[in-house]
């Protein structure tokens, strides 16, 4: 997790290879640009995306935020932010996302439903008027006022004069010091951090928060390099049927299965072997790339169906890895999300192969 910082400012920093303005703030606002500052109120959702973001107006709908240095000093309904910093000390009225490497909320901050934070230090004070799930490598909770449950996933915890009404729940063999000041409902000690069969989960969030920076840093080189794949998919999938769409997968299913059968049968034939290497190589980089061809087609229909409004490529790429991240997130279910996000990524590539032909 370290190293989440660096990787983030280089992820963001792409976005400001151009210049959006911004349409009315009466319908779904956007801002690309290296650094960001909205003062103005929005009647809907808006995102944001930069170097440095800074909010300190009303946004009366989603805001989500991204960038190196993320400071939300406004009101919302609901909030995603995603950065190296990010800094609250606005008001968000529904549930919130933070996904960061050094996260804090300050004394005047408040949320009034559920919080989730994933980051490696987490600084914690304000008000959260619900629950509160916190995944990190460091949390400290200062004179925060929780009115409900603290879940808590760490190895180092530190909670001062904090009041937390419901349940907190952490590792039994995390690093925990809780002060005799702190008032607290209940502490529960769960299930130790390493002592799971599968991977740490700890582990497996940092590694799908640095997939996702590699991912979008990918994804913005495919933009700028070749815009014509993705513009392909623009015009291929601007409308999918159920039938297409089972087509899609169907070819990346047989393309799975069969690729590495013909690599073989060429491995038998001794003069066969440069080939089946190749052939193997590109396999693998296909699979990898399909991850961000079905990113972009999951956030292109997103963009379609919320959003509604003029293209903007690295945006929807970065809106589809996100979703994805938050998915391969769950356990239980992350494993299901990445077999169809293969499975559908190398149908699209296939298909861009033989359009090409």
């Amino acid at each position: 997790m370290k190293n989440i910082g660096k990787i983030l400012l280089a992820l963001v920093l792409f976005f400001s290879v151009q210049n959006v303005e911004a349409m009315t703030i009466e319908h779904f606002h956007s801002e690309a640009s290296d650094d960001i500052v909205l003062e103005d109120n929005v009647n809907a959702s808006t995102a944001l995306a930069g170097n440095s973001v800074e909010v300190n107006s009303e946004v009366k709908g989603i805001t989500a935020g991204a960038g190196n240095n993320v400071a939300f000093n406004g009101e919302t309904d609901y909030a995603a932010l995603v950065g190296n910093n990010v800094e609250i000390t606005g008001t968000v009225n529904n549930d919130a996302l933070i996904v960061g490497n050094i996260i804090s909320t300050t004394s005047d901050a408040s949320f009034n439903r559920d919080t989730i934070i994933f980051g490696t230090d987490i600084q914690l004070d304000g008000d959260f008027n619900r629950n509160v799930s916190i995944y990190a490598s460091k949390v400290t909770i200062k004179n925060a006022n929780i009115k409900g449950n603290v879940k808590i996933y760490s190895e180092n915890i530190t909670v001062e004069d904090a009041t937390i009404e419901g349940n907190l729940s952490y590792p039994s063999d995390a690093v925990a010091k809780i002060s005799d000041k702190a008032v607290i409902g209940k502490t529960i000690k769960t299930d130790p951090i390493n002592n799971k069969d599968e991977e740490n989960y700890f582990n497996t969030i940092s590694n799908k928060v640095l997939s996702f920076a590699c991912y979008a840093l990918i994804f913005a080189v495919i933009c700028l390099l070749f815009p014509k794949v993705i513009e392909y998919i623009n015009k291929k999938y601007e409308k999918i049927t159920f039938d297409e769409g089972l087509e899609v997968f169907t070819k990346g299913l047989v393309s799975l299965v069969l690729i590495p059968i013909i690599a073989v049968i060429l491995m038998i034939t001794v003069i066969g072997i440069p080939l089946s290497i190749v052939l193997l190589v590109l396999y693998f980089v296909a699979i990898y790339l399909s991850t961000i061809f079905t990113a972009y087609l999951l956030g292109y229909k997103i963009w379609q169906k919320v959003f509604n409004k003029d293209m903007n490529m690295l945006l929807i790429g970065l809106i589809g890895l996100f979703v994805l991240l938050i998915l391969n997130l769950i356990p239980g279910v992350r494993y299901l999300v990445s077999i169809v996000t293969i499975l559908i990524g190398l149908g699209l590539i296939v298909d861009k192969i033989k359009s090409s032909r």
